[in-house]
């Protein structure tokens, strides 16, 4: 794996995540609490797999899903003896971590970013699931786990949507680093096997059926022709930004080994999550054992 931190997506925020990773190195316990969301559960998976790596005291709590969270539970987190860190993905983003004695809490952080081919800086939000992949990095940049998880790390700009402009900078360079370090390939739909299609609206199944069966025999116009023949009634339909379509269509994100691509992944476990508090919680659960596990949603 390559080092977050070494890219310029995250130079603006690297001291913070050190801060944290010094922290959690030195405490005796670590208790890390987080939203029974999906969201939630794959930011905490990031950090929960590190303190296994590197064999550390620690205890999870599940909170309930952001829709229910009432604050009821987040009093009683005050009492926790050890080093509590929050995961709170559904903040709006803020210009640091929250630290306090403590307590961290993790929200979504702003940066803006140089880009060598662009005369302008750029502004975004890295998500917490990246942040929280980038201090399980620094606590363990050789872990087992750590390393099997990877690819996962941009599933947070994914989940919240970053996709309604046209260029979204944090997205497109972890993309790109997670691409490069070998952790995700990227493919046209036709070429990945078992996506997800209803995710879609107004797709044409039939068609992109067939057009699979012929994709190896075109070339590269014919597949832009055909491609742009298919998406067009999806193209009419308000439902989707016409950048998350092209992204699906073109740059579907593919672990290696996993039976289905990471969009498809997200797309049918956000749909099962369960609705009510308990549920949700034990799901949350299975979902953070399963990640950490085989490294795939």
């Amino acid at each position: 794996m390559k080092d977050l931190l070494a890219t310029n997506l995250f130079t603006s925020v690297s001291s913070d995540i050190m801060e944290v990773a010094e922290k959690i190195s030195a405490a005796d316990k670590v208790i890390l609490i987080a939203p029974a969301d999906i969201e939630g559960a794959v930011a905490l998976s990031q950090l929960e797999a590190s303190l296994l790596d590197q064999s550390k005291n620690y205890q999870r709590k599940l909170l309930p899903p952001w829709k229910h969270n009432d604050g009821t539970e987040d009093e009683k987190t005050k009492d926790f003896e050890g080093l509590v860190i929050e995961i709170q993905p559904f903040f709006e983003s803020q210009s640091m971590f929250e630290i306090d004695g403590n307590r961290i809490n993790i929200f979504p952080l702003s940066v803006e970013i140089n880009l060598s081919k662009s005369k302008r800086d750029h502004h975004g939000a890295i998500e917490c699931v990246a942040l929280c992949a980038a201090i399980a990095h620094n606590l363990s940049p050789d872990g087992v786990r750590v390393r099997k998880q990877r690819p996962l790390a941009i599933s947070g700009s994914w989940l919240r949507g970053a996709f309604d402009t046209n260029y979204d900078p944090v997205y497109s360079l972890l993309r790109d680093h997670l691409k490069e370090e070998g952790s995700l390939d990227i493919r046209p739909m036709p070429e990945v096997a078992n996506p997800l299609t209803d995710m879609i609206p107004n797709f044409p199944e039939r068609m992109f059926k067939r057009l699979v069966k012929s994709w190896s025999s075109m070339n590269f116009q014919e597949r832009g022709s055909a491609v742009s023949e298919l998406v067009l009634p999806s193209l009419r339909s308000d439902e989707l930004p016409t950048m998350l379509i092209e992204e699906l269509m073109w740059h579907r994100l593919v672990i290696p080994g996993a039976e289905m691509d990471l969009a498809s992944q997200l797309y049918k476990v956000r749909k099962e999550w369960p609705s009510d508090i308990d549920s949700a919680k034990l799901h949350a659960g299975r979902v953070i054992d399963s990640i950490i596990s085989s490294g795939s949603i």
